[in-house]
């Protein structure tokens, strides 16, 4: 009996743990932690508006171990081709999914744009670099599939929050292309990046105290990556956007909260930018917490935001 009940103390146990850690990241886990800092901050709503579809979940690549999906947002009413953004979701490279971006993609879709939503290999299921090739495969999917759903696949934009800001970054200043043993893969060119609190250089003063923590035996990043930054470097090297930016980098908003720790290597990339004559922008928020773009009332400014900045640069693909 005694050996029943401790069983079944240890499957409770179990049941109550792993979907915790599971859903660790999500909007209503973060307001609660974030609350009582904030008390004038709000959830803001995900119900679709009748001016608003979305096309759930669709496959766009199958590994061994999973499908990764992507959801596409547009204008009910759209009839004319329009521009694209990837919008990439956040959770420190092990958990997080693609419904977290969810109200950003409805504010910029009643912006005019068409956002799509991809889902992406965690940390969990397989290291770096298999996220990136997830998202190389999300963004050839939806060039292959530009006209069944109106997108312009002259005026494409990558963004993302967090780690997915990271992840954005580092597709639109490679190319999609990491590996440099790679020669058969074509590199791919989008005409602007919005990278939201995401760093651009894990190997920089400002990331290394906080990614490589040496007070914690695992961190979010040396669990992506297989190792801390002592025993593998060069793989947190390839892992940083900053060291991928050259003539082919596309014009860059910097949407930052007020934590400095998620802005790391920000300055030295715009500087890298500046040299080489693309544009770039910074907006920062005075008081605002990590995660900021998934609540108000920073959601509507960063929505403007990035409206304006890609207003201005997809004027000039015409």
């Amino acid at each position: 009996m005694l050996k029943h009940q401790t069983l079944n103390f240890f499957a409770i146990l179990l049941l109550c743990v792993q979907p915790c850690i599971a859903a660790d990241y999500t909007v209503e886990n973060t307001y609660k932690k974030l609350i009582k800092h904030y008390p004038h901050m709000q959830v803001p709503a995900t119900t679709l508006p009748d001016s608003v579809i979305a096309h759930k979940a669709l496959v766009y690549k199958q590994t061994k171990t999973s499908a990764q999906t992507l959801d596409i947002y547009q204008q009910t009413q759209q009839t004319q081709t329009a521009p694209l953004i990837m919008l990439i979701h956040s959770g420190g490279w092990q958990s997080g999914t693609p419904a977290l971006m969810t109200a950003l993609a409805i504010a910029l879709v009643e912006r005019g744009y068409v956002v799509a939503t991809p889902s992406y290999r965690l940390s969990d299921e397989a290291p770096y670099p298999a996220a990136v090739e997830d998202l190389v495969s999300a963004f050839h999917w939806l060039n292959n599939n530009a006209a069944q759903y109106n997108i312009d696949s002259t005026k494409i934009a990558l963004s993302g929050g967090s780690a997915g800001g990271q992840l954005a970054a580092l597709l639109a200043y490679s190319g999609g292309i990491v590996d440099s043993s790679d020669t058969n893969s074509k590199r791919f060119n989008v005409q602007a990046l919005i990278n939201i609190d995401g760093l651009s250089d894990f190997t920089s003063p400002e990331a290394l105290p906080f990614e490589n923590n040496s007070a914690k035996s695992v961190t979010s990043a040396s669990k992506w990556f297989g190792g801390r930054y002592e025993t593998i470097p060069q793989r947190w090297h390839d892992a940083s956007p900053i060291f991928y930016i050259d003539k082919n980098a596309p014009a860059t908003l910097f949407i930052n909260s007020s934590v400095p720790r998620f802005r790391a290597g920000r300055d030295s990339a715009i500087q890298k930018l500046q040299q080489l004559h693309i544009p770039s922008e910074v907006y920062q928020f005075d008081d605002a917490p990590h995660s900021f773009w998934l609540f108000q009332p920073w959601l509507t400014p960063t929505t403007s935001v990035i409206d304006d900045f890609l207003t201005a640069q997809f004027a000039k693909t015409r």
